[in-house]
């Protein structure tokens, strides 16, 4: 329908690296993500905010995770973290007040207010992907051993399913309306598990160990044009990532690999049938579609306590479900830390945008930096619509981001700074210039144009200028609601600084101190 307003779709995968997609120089195949990249832009510097529940927060609201009342994992530690606040609205909300019909499919994972009612039309939420036992569960209120449910049951699947009835029904109602979909996958989060025939398709390719696939893939990420050819790769975490011929369990670590990635290439086989439903529909140039990731690589949990156990079946059967630290430093390619850290382990997405109608240049990089409270203003700003002081009797707070539509035309620079703060992780960003620190940890500084990868710490030579970015820093955590002391954690902080720690001897500093 020409002169109808844009489609929005918005498609989030879950724990996955910044490297891991083919588009991106990845060993993985997607080949529906690199057909969105070459007929799209890619984002070389868009951020999220390291960790699952606040990074959510902030790109359905536009704010900060602490002010959208997300600023750790839902339901976890102590103040917000039961909901999105009342002083916020999501873009369901902002664009169904513009005439779109909105829809979800997948993992919403910030708070007890359920979907619908936050501006979702229609929402199907869902728990940890893979295959469930059946036993006590329910999708949308149907038992998991009814038959409206496939046997065996796959998440991103049946997400997938979820999402394009949603696009069928509202073509045979609504034709007329312009649609929102949010289509959240939980892939490929642990616990790791995926289609047998999936699997099978890797079996070798991680055979190298993540050494050499490491170097191999940075090589080609700077033939890609998707880092500057003059950057180091950073150094690994030595305490946990321990050199692959040092590897005890390698057999183990391959196969936790190799069903990681049929996990993700499962999503990106998904994403292809939503393609192909808008295809179908003659909606797929009217479409905005984004695809993000919610964190970096996840290193959490990597510990093997019983060796004995081996994968097998459709599943993964570890202890934990995790591929480890090692996997994830490989996904992070090549930056340093991996979720729940400001390093850009932890905070690089990988970002692609296609919209034939709205964008000319077909297959080119943008290099400006960009975060997820940007995606709110980027939307508003596609669709006409109006975001507002007041929404359900509430005092809105302001949307923190700016439109990324310069960025995605011209690359031209929209952000002047970007904030972070995760479990006392926190980081600033000004222009070329971040400064970062672990939790108690004192500042370091880089020259993000010289060296994206952080491995040049500059703090003692511009000590003036880790004092004006640490400033700026402190301002904006009083503005943006951030506690000063972690109090949020005090009553697990324990569980939260061993879940976050990768340095043994650090472990043991910080667990004395505790004492």
């Amino acid at each position: 329908m020409k002169g109808k307003k844009p489609n929005i779709i918005i498609i989030l995968a879950d724990d996955l690296g910044y490297s891991d997609v083919g588009c991106f120089g990845g060993d993985i195949d997607t080949p529906n993500l690199d057909r969105l990249a070459t007929h799209g832009v890619r984002l070389t510097e868009f951020h999220n905010t390291a960790r699952c529940s606040p990074s959510r927060a902030s790109l359905l609201t536009g704010l900060h995770p602490h002010q959208a009342g997300m600023a750790h994992l839902q339901g976890r530690y102590g103040p917000y973290t039961k909901k999105l606040s009342e002083n916020s609205v999501t873009l369901a909300e902002v664009v169904k007040s513009n005439g779109y019909r909105t829809y979800m499919s997948g993992k919403w994972h910030v708070g007890i207010i359920p979907p619908h009612e936050r501006g979702f039309e229609k929402a199907t939420m869902y728990k940890p992907p893979g295959y469930f036992s059946k036993e006590g569960h329910t999708i949308n209120g149907i038992p998991m051993e009814d038959d409206r449910l496939t046997s065996p049951f796959f998440s991103t699947d049946h997400m997938t399913d979820q999402a394009i009835g949603y696009l069928e029904s509202h073509t045979t109602h609504t034709p007329d309306d312009p649609f929102f979909l949010y289509m959240a996958y939980t892939a490929p989060h642990f616990p790791l598990q995926a289609k047998e025939e999936d699997i099978l398709k890797y079996k070798g390719r991680f055979d190298q160990g993540w050494d050499m696939l490491r170097e191999a893939k940075f090589e080609r990420m700077k033939q890609m044009g998707i880092v500057d050819p003059s950057w180091k790769c950073s150094m690994k975490e030595t305490s946990a990532v321990e050199a692959w011929q040092d590897e005890p369990h390698q057999a183990w670590r391959i196969q936790a690999m190799e069903v990681y990635a049929a996990m993700v290439e499962c999503m990106d086989q998904n994403i292809g049938r939503i393609i192909a439903k808008l295809e179908e529909l003659g909606e797929l140039d009217n479409t905005f579609i984004m695809f993000l990731s919610d964190n970096g690589g996840n290193g959490e949990f990597p510990t093997i306590k019983d060796t004995s156990i081996l994968p097998g079946g459709p599943s993964y059967p570890t202890e934990n479900g995790h591929y480890g630290y090692g996997w994830a430093n490989l996904s992070n390619t090549p930056f340093r830390m991996f979720k729940h850290y400001i390093h850009e382990g932890g905070i690089a997405s990988p970002c692609i945008i296609h919209w034939p109608d709205g964008l000319k240049e077909k297959g080119s990089i943008r290099r400006s930096p960009a975060q997820l409270t940007d995606v709110m203003a980027t939307i508003v700003d596609i669709t006409g619509s109006s975001y507002p002081d007041t929404f359900n009797g509430h005092t809105i707070q302001q949307m923190e981001g700016v439109s990324m539509m310069p960025i995605l035309e011209n690359d031209t620079p929209v952000k002047d700074y970007m904030f972070w703060e995760h479990e006392g992780n926190c980081g600033i960003r000004h222009h070329q210039w971040k400064l970062v620190r672990f939790y108690d940890e004192p500042w370091e500084l880089y020259d993000m144009a010289m060296d994206g990868t952080e491995t040049e710490d500059l703090a003692n030579r511009h000590p003036e200028l880790v004092e004006q970015l640490q400033e700026a820093y402190q301002a904006w955590t009083a503005r943006a609601q951030v506690l000063s002391k972690p109090e949020y954690m005090q009553h697990d902080l324990r569980e939260v600084k061993f879940e976050q720690v990768v340095d043994i001897e650090k472990l043991k500093r910080t667990m004395q101190a505790m004492k």
